[in-house]
């Protein structure tokens, strides 16, 4: 089932499958290490949901809402 990485809870592990982003953010996305078929794990969200904080091979990245919202990602 692919879903949006912010539909993830925290501690939850998902494979990206497609990023979706607008103007350069897929390129800043990527830039990060964020790619096809890479593992990312939820492990902080702020109250309100924004920002989100998601480690990739072992480094944690803060990501904006609308950034998550562009990562396609299929729960492992």
């Amino acid at each position: 089932m692919v879903t949006n990485l912010l539909s993830l809870k925290i501690g939850q592990s998902a494979r990206v499958t497609q990023i979706r982003a607008i103007n350069h953010i897929d390129q800043r996305i990527l830039s990060l290490g964020i790619g096809a078929d890479v593992v990312v794990k939820v492990c902080k969200v702020a109250p309100l949901g924004d920002p989100i904080a998601v480690e990739v091979d072992g480094a944690q990245i803060i990501l904006r809402k609308s950034e998550a919202q562009g990562i396609l990602v299929e729960p492992v």
